[in-house]
This record gives C-alpha cells, structure tokens and sequence, in this order.
C-alpha cells in the first residue's frame, strides 16, 4: 500500500531567508551561522511526524552551481536545520535538494534538468523510490515553482503567503494557483489534520487570514473555484476551431447565405441575443429559430417537438448557401432522447448540404459529429459543465462577432469612446452587405 507523504520547501518555510549585505537582497543561507528556523516550523514539522506522514524536503539549492558555497557548507546548513528541528521533537525523513542551474558557473552542476523546480523531478524520485502516493500527499512551499511542481506532480499543494508577498501577481499569471493558501507552516499542519480527519478532501474550509495579497484571496469559495476553472477552460479551449468557425462564417456571408441559430433552454436565448449581434455587428442576415413563439408553438402542438426546428427549417428554404449554428450543453443525442429537435435539425442540415458549427459541451454529441467546425467546452468539473458550457457559448459568439474577418459595423460603446458621435458609420456594414450579394 502507497504512503502519504508532506514534502516541504526549505527556505521562506522551516528557515528565514538570510539578508545579504552585499547584494542588499534576502537569500538562502549561506552558512549555518545564517540559519534560524521560523516560528513554530518545528513544532509544525513535529505535528506532522505524529500524524505519521513523512517528512520530505524538496529545495532548489543551486549556490554550489553559483559558486556561492561548497558542498561542505551546504552539509553542514543540512546538519544545522535536522540539529535544531530536533530540538522541537520534529525529524525529516529525507532531504533533497536539486543543485543544478542551467547558467551555473561550475561546469559540473551546469544542466537543464528535471529535479530543479518547477518541473516535479524530486517528487517524482521520492515517490519511485519511498512508494508513496502523489495523489494523496501534500506540499507546502512559498513560491511560484513550489506550486507548479506540485501541480505537475498532482499532489494538494498549499502556500505560505505572507512570506514572498512581492511575486503574488506571478502566481497569477503563470496560472500557479495553490490548493490551499495558509499563513505559516504551523497553520499549513493545521489544514492538513484537518483534511485527512475528513477523509482527505482538496477542500477544507478557508483559513487564512483576510489580507491584501491577491493569493489571500484565492480560498475555497464556490466563487473562487468557479473563476479558477474558468481560467483553465480558457487555457485549454481550441482556439484554432474558433478561427475556422470565423471563417466559415465569412464564407457563408461572402456567398448570400444566412445564419439560422438554434438552442434549447439557455441554448434558445443564445439563439435569440447571437442573430441580433450576427445582423447588426457582422452584416449576416440571421434567425433564431425560436423567436417566432407562434409558429414554434404551434408546430410543436401539431407536428411534434423532435421535427419542430426541422420542419421551420424546411419552411425557410434552408439551402447550401446557409449555415446552422447550434449553443448546446450537450450537441443532442437521440439514444438518451436529449435535444432530439437539435439532432434532426443537424441532419437536415446535412441533407440540405447547409454548413454546420456549434459551441457545444461534453463531448459534443450529434453537434461534434456532424459539424463543419465545432467549439467544445472543455469539461474541467463535471458538477459545472452547464454553467461553463453556456458562459462560454457567449463568450465565444461575441468573439465571433467582434472578429476582423466578421466585424461590419462599430459597436456603441467602442465608437462613443473612439469619439465616432452617436450613431456608427454604415459604410464598413455596407460593404460587407454588398460583398454578400455579388
């Protein structure tokens, strides 16, 4: 059976950084004379021995590659910290310490190599080699390659914030957003008691203190993991399909042809506010299928709901000039009877040889299989597929119509502050509408 493990960083989280009077910059110690353990990191390190879980640290420690200390230095700062860890009732069960640099100035340690952070080398190594569980185990750390390595490695990775407080807006850009942000290593024990007493969940309830870090922010709010899973949604959606969607649909108004939109429940208004932005903004003469309730209402009342956007379909002379545009959460799958109206509209599309594009979720159902081009939402949570899905499907219909190969005429607001008067000009909508029709 696997092991938990806590892997901690060294310095800004057992030691103080030691202040360089030369450099006039806080750095890593440079001898055992310059090593102080931080408030509590004993009694935290002590705490943890007694929960069972190894200890293991997990340290850059390139000042050997530098030429700023010797091997028998940085042994004797080794010996220092397990000396006065000790004194506290606290053990490590390992120390590693990566001690390459790709610049180093000793030949020897000059490597681009995998142990050094932020790539997962020495965590992965302490797991071969001592069995342990990435999944289940934790790491503490204060910097931005601390929680990237232990996102790359899959542990629940938790930073101490007040001590870099300074690289809080690198965290954020490089998407190196930790589990659990906690004040100090006493409080990062805490949390982890408190996590195994529940059965070792990713969310304990927030414990830090309010602060104006913008990582003190990131707790474990439902509003936070939502903007959060926003944000991998956008790193990971295909913008290439985008593009083509862009395309397509300038293609479709090159040739004449016309956008008919097409949703169901939040996918209907969609439908309805995208074919208002299609005609005015893009010069694409649109339709939401769902916008006439008379005639939707009484097809579905005399013809059924599966052939009701079809039939309309059929009734508008949908042609090969025209293209299909579907917002669905799922694309439609007639074998579970979701959407079935969706499914048989896309293969009358099909038949008709009309182009077809959709921003869909999941994994796209009839949509993605029938699709000229097809936006999927990434599923990053499986408990927030619909409000991602139908938050992106505006977000990329906007897109769409604020593109360059797309855009005709001016929005409001952007030609007020452009200073453009009240009203945009029709030419650019104008030209478009004329390179429709030749």
């Amino acid at each position: 059976m696997k092991n938990r493990a806590v892997f901690l960083d060294r310095d800004g989280v057992i030691n103080r950084y030691a202040y360089n009077g030369d450099l006039g910059i806080a750095d890593t110690p440079a001898n055992p004379d310059e090593f102080e353990l931080l408030p509590g990191a004993g009694e935290a390190i002590a705490a943890l021995n007694r929960l069972g879980l190894p200890v293991i640290v997990v340290s850059n420690q390139p000042g050997i590659a530098k030429g700023k200390l010797t091997p028998r230095l940085l042994d004797a700062i080794n010996e220092e910290m397990r000396v006065r860890l000790a004194w506290s009732g606290a053990r490590l069960d390992a120390v590693l310490y990566c001690r390459h640099h790709p610049e180093a100035a000793v030949a020897e340690y000059r490597a681009d190599c995998d142990c050094r952070k932020p790539k997962p080398g020495l965590l992965l190594r302490a797991a071969r080699e001592r069995n342990i569980d990435l999944s289940k185990s934790f790491f503490i750390g204060d910097d931005v390659t601390d929680i990237l390595a232990g996102r790359a490695a899959g542990v629940t990775t938790l930073l101490l914030s007040p001590h870099r407080c300074t690289v809080c807006e690198e965290f954020s850009s490089r998407g190196a957003i930790p589990d659990i942000v906690v004040r100090d290593l006493p409080q990062a024990a805490t949390a982890i008691s408190e996590m195994l007493a529940g059965g070792g969940s990713r969310k304990p309830a927030p414990l830090h203190e309010t602060a104006p870090c913008v990582l003190a922010r990131e707790d474990s709010t439902y509003t936070s993991r939502y903007l959060r899973e926003a944000a991998e949604i956008i790193a990971k959606i295909d913008a290439r399909q985008i593009e083509r969607a862009a395309q397509l649909l300038r293609s479709v108004r090159e040739r004449g042809g016309r956008l008919f939109l097409l949703g169901v429940g939040g996918g209907a208004g969609h439908a309805s506010h995208a074919a208002c932005d299609f005609r005015k903004i893009a010069g694409i003469e649109a339709y939401s299928v769902t916008d006439n309730v008379s005639e939707l209402t009484a097809r579905v009342n005399d013809e059924g709901w599966d052939t009701s956007y079809r039939n309309w379909l059929r009734a508008s002379r949908l042609g090969s000039p025209d293209m299909i545009f579907v917002f669905s959460v799922g694309g439609g799958n007639i074998e579970k009877n979701i959407s079935a109206n969706l499914v048989s509209a896309l293969r009358y599309a099909r038949e008709t040889g009309a182009s077809i594009t959709g921003v869909v979720g999941r994994d796209g159902g009839a949509t993605a299989q029938l699709a000229d081009v097809c936006v999927l939402v990434p599923v990053v949570n499986a408990e927030t597929v619909t409000p991602h899905t139908e938050s992106f499907q505006a977000l990329i219909w906007h897109l769409l119509v604020s593109h360059p190969a797309l855009k005709a005429a001016e929005m409001k607001w952007e030609s007020v502050a452009a200073g453009a008067g009240s009203a945009p000009s029709p030419s650019r909508l104008e030209s478009a509408s004329s390179a429709a029709t030749r």
